[in-house]
């Protein structure tokens, strides 16, 4: 089933900004547990004339990966019958660690210790220990970490994940206090990240499918020039869509708007989110990789934030471009935390 992107009862917005976004990368390493037949029994198997099979490696994760397939409600394997359904469907929650305490990552084996405020983390929510009638418990994880539970090449986990925002920290189970102050919710360019990655590779999932329907990806006219040509040299929005209210319109067309463009002495340039960040590989850390280069480009834009129009701000980091004005320019703007205007 193709994702879709949908807007949900969009809320007033004001806007704090959080420039202190964490740069640590996260990895993970998995001990490897192997079962080797002791002295006798290869002893005894010489004996009967039979070679000992050859070793085998268990996944210590196994047991983990087909917990959340339980918790999920799905099958162990193709074609086993599938386990009682859920009552509420978990989701894969994508948002910030709180500014209160840090968490422990639910990952067995996790070797990065605890989650810290303001870092990155996937909430699995409701948790697999929790009440499942309630979105009031969850399971927190590295991302990295969770992506070594979930195929985020299958449909069935793709679509579960969910940034969590402005429009979406009520089905999280979250109260607007708790949100008020930009806790717990992502900056406009995670949130606009997530969200195209998720088109990009449902996209690529259904075409691998051989059910690819461009028909399921086509939007309304008005949508698609706010969603992508917002902030460009030829954005002209000729009308609201009529989903949204004139706060989200707004959050969209300016802050959260994916393209940057500047003209000053002769010089033109066009800067754009999703061409910077989201690349054509698909494999295992696909999207904490795409996230953690965000976060060090942000970590580098705030370096200068009065960087001259003809300088280039560069990066210690090899694997990280250096950032033109402009470039340095959007990110800050997209690291701005569109939050909800009441807490009622």
């Amino acid at each position: 089933m193709a994702p879709s992107i949908d807007y949900p009862a969009p809320l007033p917005f004001s806007l704090s900004l959080s420039n202190s976004i964490p740069q640590k990368q996260a990895t993970i390493n998995v001990s490897v547990v192997e079962i080797i037949e002791d002295d006798a029994a290869q002893e005894h198997s010489h004996e009967d004339g039979h070679s000992s099979h050859p070793e085998e490696s268990i996944d210590p994760l196994d047991s983990e990966r087909q917990r959340l397939r339980n918790h999920l409600g799905l099958p162990a394997e193709q074609g086993a019958p599938a386990p009682e359904q859920p009552r509420i469907q978990p989701l894969f929650f994508i948002e910030r660690v709180p500014d209160s305490r840090a968490v422990s990552c639910s990952l067995p084996g996790c070797t990065h210790g605890a989650l810290q405020p303001g870092e990155l983390r996937l909430a699995l929510n409701p948790g697999m220990g929790g009440d499942m009638w309630f979105r009031s418990s969850s399971d927190y994880y590295h991302i990295p970490c969770f992506e070594l539970l979930a195929d985020f090449t299958s449909p069935t986990y793709l679509d579960r994940i969910q940034p969590l925002t402005r429009n979406t920290f009520k089905l999280r189970g979250l109260k607007p206090s708790s949100v008020f102050d930009g806790s717990y919710l992502l900056p406009g360019g995670v949130e606009r990240l997530i969200l195209e990655w998720k088109v990009t590779r449902g996209k690529a999932i259904d075409k691998r499918d051989g059910v690819f329907d461009e028909r399921m990806y086509k939007l309304e006219e008005s949508v698609y020039e706010l969603l992508y040509r917002a902030g460009s040299r030829t954005y002209r929005p000729v009308r609201r869509p009529g989903l949204l209210d004139q706060f989200e319109f707004y959050t969209l067309s300016k802050t959260l708007a994916p393209n940057e463009f500047e003209y000053t002495g002769g010089r033109k340039e066009e800067w754009n989110l999703f061409e910077s960040f989201i690349g054509e590989e698909d494999g295992v850390h696909d999207l904490s990789g795409m996230l953690e280069r965000w976060e060090r480009a942000v970590a580098i834009a705030w370096q200068h934030t009065r960087a001259s129009s003809s300088a280039s701000v560069s990066s210690e980091e090899e694997d990280q471009p250096a950032l033109t004005p402009t470039a340095a320019r959007a990110i800050r703007r997209l690291s701005a935390i569109p939050t909800p205007q009441s807490v009622e």
